[in-house]
């Protein structure tokens, strides 16, 4: 699964990744997923959801919270770290909900057409 969010609140780079994750499992729980792999290429994220680092910041242990509640809802749930010069999607769909600021539009759809609809006679 894919997708952006723009988020109508201020949020600290932190809170935006985990933000990402809690409604990437919730969409992903509501999908029927039983099995999740799910990628980040924030280092703090992927080793608190790992339980490999402590969360300090209150904002932080409440988002590790949700994160644990929602891991138990899944069969499996591993969440691995991607080198962020390797997470291109992520940074493309994140340049696409920031340029669609003013857009009032909540849902776009991007389709990708290989061919042309009508036969073009070169």
């Amino acid at each position: 699964m894919e997708f952006a969010v723009k988020f109508e609140f201020k949020a600290l780079n932190n809170e935006a990744e985990h933000e990402a994750l809690v409604l990437g499992m919730r969409m992903a729980k509501e999908a029927g997923v039983s099995h999740l792999l799910a990628y980040s290429d924030s280092q703090l994220v992927v080793r608190q959801a790992n339980g490999e680092y402590e969360a300090k910041e209150e904002s932080m242990v409440k988002y590790l919270h949700q994160i644990e509640e929602l891991k138990t809802r899944f069969k499996s749930f591993k969440l691995r770290q991607i080198p962020r010069e390797e997470n291109i999607k992520a940074q493309s769909l994140s340049k696409l909900a920031s340029a669609l600021e003013d857009c009032k539009t909540r849902r776009i759809t991007v389709q990708h057409l290989p061919q042309p609809r009508i036969p073009l006679d070169i």
